[in-house]
């Protein structure tokens, strides 16, 4: 059982540029990142109103850009689109075609 919902990155991508606009005192557009990432505004919209998820390409960009790790991105992408899955799909009856022996 799982106790909560993991964050799509694009809310983590949200918080990260509004962390940013706080700390600078700056104002940082969905448009500017998007540049500055070498997308296009509408992909990056997409991403962070969770319409799309973080491709591997997109998690190097981000990894550079937010001083983290594509892994830390892509276990991010990985971690929401499981706990969607385990909310979707029915694995009542499927046949296990495997057990461990018990010692």
């Amino acid at each position: 059982m799982h106790m909560f919902d993991p964050a799509h990155p694009g809310e983590l991508i949200r918080e990260t540029i509004q962390g940013l606009q706080e700390e600078t005192g700056k104002k940082l557009t969905v448009e500017q990142v998007a540049i500055g990432l070498g997308t296009t505004r509408k992909t990056l919209s997409a991403i962070i109103n969770g319409k799309q998820s973080v491709s591997t390409e997109m998690a190097l960009r981000l990894s550079t850009a937010f001083n983290t790790t594509p892994e830390f991105w892509l276990h991010t992408q990985e971690n929401y689109d499981l706990a969607l899955a385990r909310k979707t799909v029915d694995v009542k009856h499927v046949k296990i075609f495997w057990q461990p022996k018990v010692a």
